[in-house]
Formats: structure tokens, C-alpha cells, sequence
């Protein structure tokens, strides 16, 4: 009983503060990359992660009153479909553009900018790149549009998803589970090992200026993938190990954790953007990208100098 009314109590203010933080990060994440006059490629992916965590974040509120409220879910069906479809299309969304940073640092990708097929990697083929994620993502969250509704559950009242028996929320989880973690993670973990082998095997040769810029990027986009795999790893681990186990009062409280921990990577992962890299540190300071000689103002062709403050070197 301590324990659950502990957590009726604590769970609430975890989640207020992850909304209202991770709204106040993203929204500066998102004002900052568009305002800078020359949007790279990195530019674009944690542009639209960013707006996948905000989104998520503006239907939080609704998840903080559902727990708060003594009947529960009381803003009926239509806003019960919304926002778990925002929280299940993060997910896929989220781990998406994740994979597609992992793509972008791997270092062979950097020996074919100057070919014919680099050159395609224009901001206009990344946006393409991005709009087919949400638009698979949206297709993806298609169960929560069709099976997430209001259920009563003595005198409360949640939203929750009602799946026709207890395989189909079997292979619902399995699905989440594949789509959203296992298989992203394969690809993740394949490329992340062979990015920070190329990253170590670099530090000990001497390497022009522009080469240090596209390492510090990538030790960025490393923290950014790993801050993605601390939490949301927990979270999948527990979805498929409840396929199987017996439910529990412990199993109850560690998804409940977990959960809170998956959530907080929509705050996590900005607050990273933000504060622990180079780049966005110097856009905080100069409010633009592109300040400095003439030689920064060049178009992104991949020629000449970076702009100071980029998040990454033209053309990859």
C-alpha cells in the first residue's frame, strides 16, 4: 500500500517535470536549427526527432491527469485514440532517426560524398528521407488509432489499449518490441561498433581541422544513440519477459519504472543536443549559424570551409 500510494504521488511530479523540461529543450532545439541560415544534414535528423519528442510531449499532460484524477481518463475516446497514437508513433519515430544518425556517422559513407551518389545527400533528399519515417511511423502506430479506447475498471475510467484477447496483445507487444527496438538495435549496434572503431583508430593519426569537426560530431551523435539505448533498453527488455512471465505486484512497479525512464529520453535527449555538445553550445551564443568570415557562408556543397557552428561537416 506505502508503495503504491508512493507512487501515485512521486510518478506524477516525475512526469511534469519531464514534460514541462523536455518541452522548454525541444522547443529551444527546434527554434535554434531553424534559425541557423544553413541547415545541414544532423541539422535535419534531431530537427525532426525533436519535433517527435514535442508532439509526444503536448499529449503528457493528459497521461499526468489520468493519474492525478480520482475517476482516471475523463477526456473521452477521441483524445484517448490521440495521444496514445503521439506516444506510439515517438517510439518509431524516435528510433528511426535515431538508426539514420547511426547510418549517417558510419565512416564509409564519408568516401562517397564527392561521387555521384554523396552528391544526392542534399538537405531536400534528407527532408524526403524524414517525411517517408513519419509517414511509416504514422502507418505503423495504426493499432493505437484503431484499438485505443476508454475502459472502465470498477469506478475509473482509462485509456488503455483493448485488443481482442489475450494473443492478440501478445503479438501486439512482440510487434512493438521488433519494430520499435530489435531490429533498429541490430543495425544500431553493427554500425556503432564500427563507427567507434573508426572514431578511436583516428584519434591517434594527425587529422585536418575538418576531420576533428566531423569526429566531435560523431562523438555527439554517440551520445545522443546511447542516451536512446539506456532508456529505452529497459523498457523492451521488461515488454518481452512480461510475453511470458506470470504478472506480479514487481512486475507492475518495474514496467511502471520503466516506462518513466523510456519517457524521459523526450527530455534526456535535447538537454544532451543542448548542453553537451560544441555545436549547439556555440548557436546558443551566437543566436545564428553561419557567423564568421565570408568563406562560412558558402552554400553546403560539400567546398571550403564549415560554417562555424555546425553539427555537422557539408555533405555528411
Amino acid at each position: 500500500i506505502l508503495l503504491e500510494l508512493a507512487l501515485s504521488l512521486v510518478l506524477p511530479v516525475v512526469y511534469a517535470l519531464i514534460c514541462g523540461c523536455g518541452i522548454l529543450a525541444n522547443g529551444l532545439v527546434i527554434s535554434i536549427v531553424l534559425s541557423c541560415k544553413h541547415k545541414l544534414v544532423s541539422d535535419v535528423y534531431i530537427l525532426n526527432l525533436a519535433v517527435a519528442d514535442l508532439l509526444f510531449l503536448v499529449g503528457m499532460p493528459f497521461i499526468i491527469h489520468q493519474l492525478v484524477q480520482e475517476h482516471g481518463w475523463i477526456s473521452g475516446d477521441f483524445l484517448c485514440r490521440a495521444v496514445t497514437t503521439l506516444d506510439l508513433n515517438n517510439q518509431f519515430t524516435s528510433v528511426a532517426i535515431v538508426t539514420l544518425l547511426c547510418v549517417d556517422r558510419y565512416p564509409p559513407g564519408h568516401a562517397l560524398q564527392h561521387s555521384p551518389v554523396g552528391q544526392t545527400r542534399t538537405l531536400c533528399c534528407t527532408s524526403l528521407i524524414n517525411a517517408g519515417v513519419w509517414a511509416s511511423s504514422l502507418v505503423m502506430a495504426t493499432p493505437a488509432m484503431l484499438y485505443a479506447r476508454v475502459q472502465r475498471d470498477n469506478q475509473t475510467e482509462l485509456c488503455l489499449m483493448d485488443l481482442p484477447g489475450p494473443r492478440s496483445l501478445y503479438w501486439y507487444m512482440l510487434y512493438q518490441s521488433l519494430a520499435a527496438f530489435l531490429l533498429p538495435l541490430l543495425v544500431i549496434t553493427v554500425l556503432y561498433s564500427l563507427t567507434l572503431h573508426h572514431l578511436f583508430r583516428t584519434m591517434h593519426r594527425a587529422q585536418r581541422c575538418c576531420s576533428a569537426r566531423s569526429r566531435r560530431v560523431t562523438r555527439m551523435v554517440l551520445t545522443i544513440i546511447t542516451a536512446f539505448l539506456i532508456c529505452w533498453t529497459p523498457f523492451h527488455v521488461v515488454q518481452l519477459v512480461n510475453l511470458t512471465a506470470t504478472p506480479s505486484t514487481a512486475s507492475f512497479y518495474l514496467n511502471q519504472l520503466t516506462i518513466c525512464l523510456s519517457y524521459a529520453h523526450s527530455c534526456i535527449s535535447p538537454v544532451l543536443v543542448l548542453f553537451c555538445t560544441e555545436f549547439f553550445r556555440e548557436r546558443l551564443a551566437h543566436s545564428r549559424c553561419g557567423q564568421g568570415t565570408a568563406s562560412n557562408q558558402s552554400s553546403g556543397s560539400g567546398q571550403g570551409p564549415e560554417p562555424r557552428g555546425s553539427l555537422c561537416p557539408h555533405g555528411t
